[in-house]
């Protein structure tokens, strides 16, 4: 299951249109994977998720690694697949902002794959 969980999660990456040579979109994977594995991590992002992000990766600090999401997610959302987008987040996202917030982003499709692999 856990290798299938990956695949999934990076299928759903590419068809958002995050590339996957920038910092955040491997960054993204295992925070989706980590909440898909343990949904209340997504309670302590700052605290818990991106420090440990940060660890794996030998990253300076967890801001980098919430900074490189943040910027993975806008230029997925720039480069929009708008019929995936609406599928997955809805109308939950606020038009003023325009994209959803990291842990908007991470909880929602952590939740539509979890889903989807229930059906």
């Amino acid at each position: 299951m856990y290798k299938d969980i990956r695949i999934v999660i990076t299928k759903y990456l590419r068809d958002m249109n995050i590339p996957a040579k920038i910092y955040g979109y491997s960054y993204l994977r295992d925070a989706i994977e980590m909440v898909i594995l343990d949904t209340e991590c997504i309670h302590a992002i700052t605290k818990e998720l991106y420090p440990e992000i940060a660890k794996k990766y030998k990253v300076t600090n967890p801001s980098r690694v919430e900074r490189d999401m943040r910027y993975a997610i806008e230029v997925g959302w720039q480069r929009g697949n708008c019929n995936l987008q609406n599928r997955i987040f809805g109308y939950t996202i606020e038009s003023e902002k325009g994209k959803p917030t990291n842990s908007e982003f991470i909880s929602m499709l952590a939740d539509y794959i979890m889903l989807e692999c229930r059906s």
